[in-house]
């Protein structure tokens, strides 16, 4: 109902094929929807430019809050912004988590803050084990 009203907005994060061709069959919500913008995982160059990018656009919202007075700040900026990150350890990320976005910024956002590859890697691997384990 509220999606009728053009009230709210769905987003689907989905990552396989088929319920794209799923939804088509329901011609009657379908019909309903906005053309959907679909966006794939990165290509390796792209996923390391990403990484080796200096910032993240959230430290500059935070930085910018922070210096404001803003209370809503809840951990203060990283002090690797506005630094590089190694082509070595980009690669490595890489490696672990290919193209995916959503990983890619958790990574990026870890290694912002100082934590180890190692943990945020396994933070990382531990929290798709408990989303394949929920599947029923």
């Amino acid at each position: 109902m509220w999606a009728d009203a053009n009230v709210v907005k769905l987003v689907f994060v989905v990552s396989d094929t088929e319920t794209e061709s799923h939804l088509r069959k329901n011609v009657g919500a379908w019909s309903r929807l906005a053309t959907p913008v679909i966006v794939n995982d990165l290509h390796q160059d792209e996923a390391l430019a990403f990484l080796k990018e200096p910032y993240l656009m959230e430290h500059h919202q935070l930085a910018a809050a922070g210096a404001a007075g803003d209370s809503v700040v809840r951990r203060s900026v990283s002090p690797r912004t506005g630094k590089s990150m190694d082509g070595e350890l980009a690669g490595q990320i890489v490696d672990l988590v290919g193209g995916r976005i959503l990983q890619l910024i958790a990574m990026k956002r870890d290694w912002l803050y100082g934590v180890s590859f190692d943990d945020s890697a396994e933070e990382l691997k531990y929290r798709e084990r408990e989303k394949l384990l929920q599947v029923p």
